[in-house]
């Protein structure tokens, strides 16, 4: 097979329902055999639209590394990262875009799903807030914006606001999965954890709330894991040259964002998907690439994973006795197998 880089291919996009379960997965012709033609797959993407961090399978779709590596992919926008899990696991998709720490609750509370590639290990995120809030302890009392409980934007507003002794007793949840910035817009909540091209959006939209971003979560928490892809073992032992070849075309995807002679090309995917203001996603995107926030190797460090790990069990979210391994939350052989492939056809 002959990469073909630059090559165009429709994007895809079916946002909003979770797939039928019937409709997801192939026979197992060639799963796992390295011989046989590859299924299609589906992928399901949080958040709705998408955030410049959750492009780089739709820049593997626009760029055409999917068709290289011989694989169809409908990518599907979701509300959140849980009911992406959710979904995967219900089995309405392949694969599912997922916060770190909800990957780590749901296999400790017994579920069989890993991580194997991801799109950012690091945090793109920042704790903004309205013109009223200068620090932690100011959020006593109020309304602080969150998707929903173990979600992605719970679990960091929960870590920043138990570092200065409140806890959730201290003030009360708002859930405005994916509107956290339009509530603090609209005097709904006075805090909420937004990507860093949907914080500078919400406040170009709103230039009189006054909202400001606090401070940048990956360099208060540099270790804390993100998110990534994962799918049930089923999946990954079922369909393993899917998975192989979906990581391999994603890495793909990675090394073309990383070059930024491919800037253009990038940020005309990131504004399609996302409807954002492109100079709000050129600046993201410098972002992106200053702070080292594209993934290095699987996307999955060791020490990452079970500080984010440990940190669930801080924040209570699961006990000591049910942290799961690492090897219980990430597949590194997809990846291996992945890196494989791409440079042999690179």
């Amino acid at each position: 097979m002959k990469r073909r880089f630059g090559s165009k291919a429709a994007v895809a996009v079916s946002v909003g329902a979770v797939l039928l379960a019937s409709g997801c997965s192939g026979d197992d012709d060639g799963a796992g055999s390295g011989g046989g033609e590859l299924e299609p797959i589906k992928v399901s993407m949080p958040v709705i639209p998408p955030n410049f961090v959750h492009v780089m399978p739709w820049v593997a779709q626009e760029q055409g590394f999917y068709d290289d590596f011989g694989l169809e992919v409908e990518l599907v926008s979701l509300d959140t990262g849980v009911t992406a899990l959710r979904g995967a696991e219900a089995g309405s998709a392949d694969i599912a875009a997922v916060p770190t720490p909800t990957l780590i609750n749901a296999v400790a509370k017994g579920g069989s799903v890993k991580g194997f590639y991801t799109y950012s290990a690091k945090l793109d995120v920042q704790m903004v807030v309205t013109e009223d809030i200068s620090g932690c302890e100011d959020l006593e009392g109020e309304v602080v914006g969150v998707d929903e409980v173990g979600g992605f934007a719970e679990v960091l507003t929960k870590k920043f606001y138990t570092s200065c002794g409140l806890t959730q007793d201290d003030l009360k949840y708002g859930n405005f999965p994916g509107a956290e910035g339009q509530a603090m817009a609209q005097g709904q909540s006075v805090s909420g954890v937004l990507h860093v091209d949907e914080a500078a959006g919400v406040m170009k939209e709103f230039p009189d709330a006054g909202l400001k971003a606090l401070v940048n979560l990956w360099e208060e928490v540099p270790q804390w894991h993100y998110a990534g892809f994962a799918a049930p073992q089923k999946i990954l032992d079922e369909r393993r040259d899917e998975m192989i070849a979906f990581t391999a075309a994603n890495i793909a995807a990675n090394e073309f964002m990383s070059d930024s002679a491919n800037k253009e090309a990038v940020l005309d995917t990131a504004e399609e998907i996302t409807g954002l203001d492109r100079e709000i996603l050129s600046n993201t995107y410098d972002t992106f690439l200053e702070d080292n926030l594209l993934p290095d190797d699987n996307g999955y460090p060791k020490d990452m994973v079970e500080y984010t790990a440990d940190q669930q069990v801080e924040l209570g979210n699961i006990t000591e006795d049910e942290k799961p391994a690492y090897d219980d939350l990430v597949d590194v052989s997809i990846y291996d197998e992945a890196r494989a492939l791409y440079d042999e056809q690179s």
